[in-house]
């Protein structure tokens, strides 16, 4: 009988490697994220601070300690089954935009525009691609609060959305600009790289917030049925032997489906 649980989640670059977020990188490079996230990044500090524990039961394994029961979940995945259709329609908006942006550099590439109608199209276009991103965070943030399994976290994400109402304003201030002619280019050029900044800054957190829930989600299920270890997947497991290591990623998608009961 194992005199205590060791239940842990190796969690590495969790929080920033879900493909760039729930907008991704279809966008202008990104900006530094200065925030402050320090209360939805403390819960992922406290998971992998767990990992010194592990490291050493493992070390215990080596010398021949006692097995343990080992399970893994594939993070990246469920992030993408899961998070990413909850945005879906906003997310098509999205990237429509950033194809138009597209065809218009293809046009000026091809001489078939002057330079000052691709700049200021261009610079519209923009703006209405940080409006869309910005929707994409927005219609998240909105489905987390609503959601009971989300309680946990309410308080702080309902801080977000009250941090993120002069944000969406200044983005609807700009995309109204932008439809007539612009007198300064370069400083709304500014200002909209000012602007994904910020919404950049949100992107992260909710992404934050999605992996603190596969964290949660994957340790319950780890001590429902038992287990003393879970990794994750992606850059962490290279081999695995089919026999003795249990891939949990299905049961934990069960329970994050359940975050979402309407779709």
């Amino acid at each position: 009988m194992k005199t205590q649980w060791i239940v842990g989640v190796v969690v590495g670059a969790l929080v920033l490697g879900f493909a760039g977020g729930l907008v991704g990188s279809i966008v202008l490079p990104r900006g530094t994220s200065t925030g402050d996230v320090a209360k939805l990044t403390e819960r992922v500090a406290k998971v992998e601070s767990g990992q010194r524990e592990i490291e050493t039961r493992l070390a215990g394994m080596a010398t021949g300690g006692t097995g343990l029961r080992i399970g893994i979940v594939d993070a990246e995945t469920l992030f993408t089954r899961v998070f990413l259709p909850q945005v879906q329609t906003e997310r098509a908006a999205m990237e429509g935009k950033a194809r138009d942006i597209q065809a218009l550099q293809t046009d000026y590439a091809a001489g078939k525009i002057r330079l000052d109608a691709y700049q200021q199209r261009y610079l519209r276009l923009q703006a209405e691609l940080i409006q869309a991103s910005l929707k994409v965070n927005l219609t998240m943030l909105d489905k987390m609060i609503a959601s009971p399994g989300f309680l946990n976290l309410r308080a702080d994400l309902e801080n977000v959305r009250t941090q993120a109402k002069p944000i969406s304003d200044e983005v609807e201030k700009a995309v109204k600009e932008a439809q007539v002619t612009i007198l300064d280019p370069q400083g709304f050029a500014e200002r909209l790289q000012q602007l994904q900044a910020a919404f950049q800054q949100l992107d992260q957190l909710l992404t934050q917030v999605a992996a603190i829930k596969i964290v949660e989600i994957s340790q319950q299920i780890a001590k429902e049925k038992g287990y003393d270890l879970v990794l994750r997947t992606k850059d962490v497991v290279l081999f695995r032997r089919e026999s003795t290591i249990v891939d949990l990623s299905t049961d934990v998608e069960g329970r994050l489906w359940a975050l979402f009961p309407t779709r």
